[in-house]
């Protein structure tokens, strides 16, 4: 795989710290403008978000909220206008509410796009994201960075599919396991 590192999803371009918002869909809508502007799908000259970001984001909403918890949130879809995973994280100045089953408001939030055939990918980074998160002092050096780089040179750390239960190197990753797990998450909250 040529991701490595959830840092190596992102770019500096697509990291904003400090960002202020009123709402879930503002929120989505400023990761769907962050992911948009890197990937030049900007057709038309208005400054409207392109509707395949914003939908391949709010599909995986529709069938569960996908806070996490803890003041995480993590939209994300699977789309054929991408060839290598692409990911946006914000961090907002003002918590708000994004139905989360823990009722936490959601500070930080990780959008995810994958290309459509890149099923058992998408799986490894979901597991990955939600191993980073589910560390409280993760939680609290993302909320706290200020800059792009220090939330890139934390997140670079972090390796893709990396399982810390797996004991054998050449042991393939339990997918199913793992995509139980964080699907679960997402959908109930349950840390």
């Amino acid at each position: 795989m040529s991701q490595t590192t959830l840092g190596s999803l992102l770019g500096a371009s697509r990291v904003q710290c400090g960002a202020s918002t009123t709402s879930k869909k503002k929120s989505i809508q400023l990761v769907a403008q962050l992911i948009e502007d890197s990937l030049d799908l900007h057709d038309d000259e208005d400054d409207d978000v392109d509707m395949d970001v914003i939908d391949a984001l709010t599909a995986r909403e529709r069938l569960g909220c996908t806070g996490m918890g803890h003041g995480i949130a993590m939209p994300h879809g699977r789309v054929d206008f991408v060839t290598e995973p692409v990911a946006a994280l914000v961090t907002l100045t003002d918590p708000v509410d994004f139905d989360s089953a823990d009722n936490e408001p959601v500070d930080v939030v990780f959008g995810l796009l994958i290309p459509e055939e890149k099923t058992e990918l998408h799986l490894h980074i979901l597991a990955s994201v939600a191993r980073f998160f589910n560390d409280e002092d993760n939680r609290r050096k993302i909320r706290n960075a200020k800059t792009a780089d220090e939330v890139l040179t934390m997140l670079n750390d972090c390796p893709i599919g990396d399982n810390e239960n797996d004991q054998n190197e050449n042991q393939e990753p339990d997918t199913a396991a793992d995509t139980k797990r964080t699907e679960k998450k997402l959908s109930s909250g349950n840390r």
